[in-house]
């Protein structure tokens, strides 16, 4: 069994890094996923003042060739998307504050059952979520609705608040051709879609950090026991 940690919009940074830890420290065969730096990117700010303009898709960034065998995955934000659309190579898939980006027929259709997810109260976006789940036909059994957190709470010590531009890609069911030629390019985005700014706080938790890494492994040793 692999656990595979894939990152938010940030890149590989501490919530990944941290993670990655945890588990290493305990034993278990860890790998990070960097779906970014084979396309050039740094980061995405998801922001007017500095607009994203990439022309790769998604649908590009999360084409991964993952490793044989049993796996387990773990997303943050934009990986947690990645861990959606990739679903059905996961064991288990433990989806932290998912940021979806659209959803498609084919997505609804898949099971998602031996997911568990985390979203945060204070988290503007988590609609887009809740739309994609409030969907589909076999949602996740495990949802953590954390009331008092904040998008972003796995990273450490950040407190961090900024206009964040929310584009408006999950108002209908797409098809996969238009689902494939989503980027993450604030031009293409904007004038497709339209969008809107919303004011956006990122803060950390350590003591839910600490509890939600327990959680999982608990999980994942309940898991692989019964197999």
């Amino acid at each position: 069994m692999k656990i595979l940690i894939s990152h938010g919009s940030g890149g590989i940074g501490s919530a990944e890094t941290f993670t990655r830890d945890f588990f290493l420290e305990r034993g278990y065969d860890v790998e990070l996923i960097d779906y970014f730096t084979p396309h050039n990117i740094d980061r995405l700010r998801w922001s007017e003042v500095q607009p994203d303009n990439y022309d790769v898709t998604f649908k590009e960034m999360f084409d991964i060739e993952f490793p044989e065998g049993d796996l387990v995955h773990i997303g943050f934000s934009l990986g947690a998307f990645l861990g959606i659309i990739n679903h059905q190579k996961f064991v288990r898939n433990y989806l932290f504050y998912p940021g979806v980006l659209g959803i498609t027929q084919e997505m609804l259709d898949v099971d998602y059952s031996n997911a568990s997810v985390i979203t945060c109260g204070n988290d503007k976006g988590k609609y887009k979520y809740e739309k994609f789940k409030s969907l589909l036909k076999k949602p996740p059994l495990m949802n953590y609705i954390l009331p008092y957190a904040h998008h972003a709470f796995m990273i450490e010590d950040i407190n961090f608040e900024f206009n964040m531009v929310r584009y408006n890609t999950t108002d209908n069911i797409m098809s996969s051709d238009e689902f494939s030629q989503l980027k993450p390019n604030h031009k293409y985005l904007s004038e497709r879609y339209g969008h809107t700014t919303t004011s956006t706080h990122l803060l950390f938790d350590k003591e839910l950090r600490w509890q939600y890494l327990n959680h999982i492994e608990e999980d994942i040793n309940e898991t692989f026991l019964s197999v």
